[in-house]
């Protein structure tokens, strides 16, 4: 005897097979327009963060640098605010690090006799290679380029402090209950020369 139609179970499988499919398909499509949800609203806040630090250095270049930290907060980009962001910046003095300082110098030895002691143990390194005037200065028999570097730095190192600020800008937004962020860093030079100290260049002459 032939049955025609289905059974009750067979109709409740076929409904839940369904439902679970449906369920998948409808949390992948969730999930694909929060994704592109929030990479649109990262691509508006990198947009908003080269506005704003456009502007920092527009300022920069009009104003100069300041001579101490400058911060704020506001809309990012100033003739095209989007709401729900934030951008909060600040310009502050970098501190370079002392270049070749070493743990077991002594530290009642000035700065004047180090350099005097490092000149000469690079005139001994040099005599003791035995190498040509060519090598010497090409920096092949002793390491005087180092040597250079470690007596000139700390005469470099206040021009470069005072020529070099470094911008962050943080962009904020929220998704949800949730904020999130990022942080842009730029190292701005002032154009114009730094200002003489006539004290300071007094005393050295």
């Amino acid at each position: 005897m032939s049955r025609q139609g289905f059974t009750l179970l067979e109709v409740m499988i076929a409904v839940a097979i369904l439902g679970l499919s449906l369920t998948a398909i409808f949390s992948s499509e969730v999930g694909a327009a929060n994704v592109a949800q929030r990479a649109r609203r990262q691509n508006i806040a990198a947009t908003l963060a080269r506005c704003k630090m456009g502007e920092i250095e527009e300022v920069i270049a009009i104003e100069g640098l300041p001579a101490l930290e400058k911060e704020d907060t506001d809309n990012c980009c100033e003739h095209a605010p989007v709401e729900g962001f934030e951008c909060k910046w600040i310009i502050e003095r970098i501190i370079l690090p002392e270049f070749g300082t070493e743990e077991e110098e002594d530290e009642d030895e000035s700065a004047q006799d180090a350099s005097k002691r490092q000149l000469t143990e690079a005139a001994e390194q040099v005599s003791q290679q035995d190498g040509t005037p060519q090598e010497v200065i090409a920096g092949e028999a002793g390491n005087l380029a180092m040597l250079a570097l470690q007596l000139g730095f700390p005469i470099l190192k206040p021009f470069l402090e005072e020529q070099v600020r470094r911008a962050t800008v943080t962009v904020e937004w929220k998704e949800g209950d949730a904020v999130r962020g990022f942080d842009v860093i730029q190292y701005l030079v002032s154009e114009q020369p730094a200002p003489i100290d006539e004290a300071a260049a007094e005393e050295g002459s």
